[in-house]
């Protein structure tokens, strides 16, 4: 299914997160307390649900080109294996953001047309900033003011339940032009 979004270079090649991002998505995998919990196993689990609460959370973000920064990265034939989750998330951030186009037809154009092609390059680069948005929402959420495997279950607990009372109330009809 992934080869109809192939003229789009998104999800088929290498991504790398540098400086701060790198460090924070490091942060989010690595193992903690005495059972080796983890808030996220690998970088893509991170890069999946980053632009998700980057969109909710309206938090953007620039890539960090420090030189000689931390990188860390996701290898092409993992995003390729699970492009079809990550074009899911990229259109429906495209469909939800009337922010950025308060036209429906043009969001769904963004959506379903345009990848691939020029125009959508700036859609791209919007999806990135919510992507490093969203890690910077999440470390500050889930590890910022945490101290060890309690205060690290306990900041994910809040998280979700400030995450679910901030837009259980979201009216996705409403959203993308519907109604």
């Amino acid at each position: 299914m992934a080869k109809k979004d192939a003229g789009s270079g998104l999800f088929t090649k290498e991504y790398t997160f540098k400086g701060s991002h790198a460090e924070r998505v490091k942060l989010l995998t690595d193992k903690f307390g005495k059972d080796n919990l983890q808030l996220f196993k690998r970088n893509l689990d991170v890069y999946m649900i980053a632009p998700i609460v980057g969109f909710c959370y309206q938090r953007r973000a620039n890539p960090d080109e420090t030189p000689k920064t931390e990188t860390t990265k996701i290898f092409p034939d993992i995003l390729i294996t699970n492009s079809d989750t990550l074009w899911f998330v990229y259109r429906l951030i495209m469909l939800l953001d009337t922010k950025h186009e308060q036209s429906f037809e043009e969001r769904v154009n963004k959506a379903f047309r345009h990848y691939g092609k020029a125009e959508a390059e700036a859609d791209e680069l919007l999806f990135d900033s919510y992507v490093l948005g969203g890690v910077d929402v999440l470390y500050e959420k889930l590890l910022e003011n945490g101290h060890g495997e309690e205060g690290y279950i306990n900041n994910l607990y809040d998280f979700l339940s400030d995450f679910n009372e901030r837009h259980r109330s979201l009216s996705v009809t409403e959203d993308i032009g519907l109604l």
